[in-house]
This record gives structure tokens, C-alpha cells and sequence, in this order.
């Protein structure tokens, strides 16, 4: 059971939906995530969907679900298989067991709320997750694409090469 002190906690956290972040095929539910950033820890509260989570290292897969309190490790890595659409509240933790201010308040996107930290586009200081950014292309000409709030070189155009005859 997870305490009431921890849910109040976590629903205040930014929110992650698994619909948009990127996934290998698209839209397959699968993707790799290495917990490997400044933080000590990523502690989670799943509010809906499930998933079965393969460790890199060989250890055997788990199943987490809507109302599981998760904790992610640093230096943890696993394939995830969303078997159902999830969305989680997530913060990350320092050594000390403290917030990391630098992540507390992640990105989300100022048209739909959905957490975008993991690709998003910067537009005249709005946050824009790449869901919204497509259904309005148009109107967001010129925004930054970015991943982990950094910014995404542009692709340049190959040129064509001649071919022989």
C-alpha cells in the first residue's frame, strides 16, 4: 500500500504520459530508458496504465500498474513494454534524500499539461509536446526541438549527387 503522505506528495509532481514519449517502432510501447542522470533517484506514483519493465542487466522483468510507488535507481536501465497507456507523477531525488531542485518541476506542455521533457519544442517561451506541436505545425514555425530541455541540431538537407551514366 502506498501511504497517503506519499500520494499527496507525488500528485503535486509533474505528470509523464507514455503517449507521448518516443517509442522504437512508434507507437509500439517500447522504448530503453537509462536512469542515468545527475539524481540519485527517480521515485515515481503510477496513476494509470501498466507496463513490464526488462532490466539491461539481466535481472527479470517486473510489471508495475496504476497506484504502484516506484523508485528508479541512478544507473538503472530497462526496456519498457507499455502494455496500457500510463501516465505517472515523477520527481527526482538526491543522495540526501531531498528534491532535486534542477528537475522538480520538469517540462510539461503549456497547451495539453503532458509531461514533454523528453522531446518537446521551445515557441516564444511556451513548452510544446510534440503531440500538440503536430496537430499546429503551422502555427509553431520556427520553434526549437529540443530533448531533455536542449536543444536539437537541425538536420541539414543531403545534397543530391550526380549519378553516372
Amino acid at each position: 500500500d502506498v501511504p497517503d503522505d506519499f500520494k499527496a506528495l507525488a500528485t503535486a509532481w509533474p505528470l509523464w504520459d507514455s503517449k507521448t514519449h518516443p517509442q522504437k517502432p512508434r507507437g509500439s510501447g517500447k522504448f530503453r530508458f537509462d536512469y542515468n542522470g545527475t539524481y540519485a533517484s527517480e521515485r515515481v506514483l503510477i496513476m494509470s496504465g501498466a507496463a513490464t519493465l526488462k532490466p539491461t542487466d539481466g535481472s527479470p522483468s517486473f510489471d508495475i500498474k496504476a497506484g504502484d510507488a516506484v523508485t528508479f535507481w541512478n544507473g538503472f536501465s530497462c526496456d519498457w513494454r507499455v502494455t496500457k497507456r500510463m501516465t505517472k507523477h515523477y520527481a527526482y531525488y538526491s543522495e540526501d534524500g531531498k528534491p532535486e531542485e534542477e528537475y522538480e518541476t520538469g517540462i510539461a506542455c503549456d497547451m495539453c499539461s503532458a509531461d514533454c521533457f523528453a522531446e518537446s519544442y521551445l515557441f516564444e517561451e511556451m513548452d510544446i509536446c510534440p503531440t500538440c506541436f503536430k496537430k499546429d505545425e503551422a502555427r509553431f514555425e520556427g520553434a526549437e526541438h529540443q530533448k531533455e530541455g536542449e536543444a536539437v541540431p537541425a538536420e541539414q538537407p543531403q545534397k543530391k549527387r550526380k549519378q553516372k551514366a
